[in-house]
């Protein structure tokens, strides 16, 4: 459940990193996902008997939500790499 809980902190950051990384559409598309999974997580929290039929479309928004955050990382990622590599060949051809 720990980590459920960290991987949906994780997801729901993600449209502050768009944000950040000047990508405001793909932060406002992501926003309501994010509001509706914290929404029906109270029905999803016994995850062994869960008390709605939204399960489904809980873990299908919790995986939407994922793979989202995960290409917010990897761009964060890519500029970062961008801003380090670049510093070094700068410091080579000085």
């Amino acid at each position: 459940m720990d980590l459920l809980i960290i991987n949906l902190v994780f997801a729901s950051v993600a449209p502050f990193l768009f944000w950040r990384f000047g990508q405001r559409a793909l932060a406002i598309l992501q926003v309501p996902f994010v509001v509706v999974m914290w929404a029906l997580l109270p029905e999803m929290i016994p995850l062994s008997a869960p008390k709605a039929d939204s399960t489904f479309l809980w873990w299908a928004l919790f995986y939407f939500n994922m793979a989202f955050a995960y290409l917010a990382l990897g761009m964060g990622l890519f500029r970062w790499a961008h801003r380090f590599w670049a510093g070094e060949k700068e410091k080579e051809s000085a």
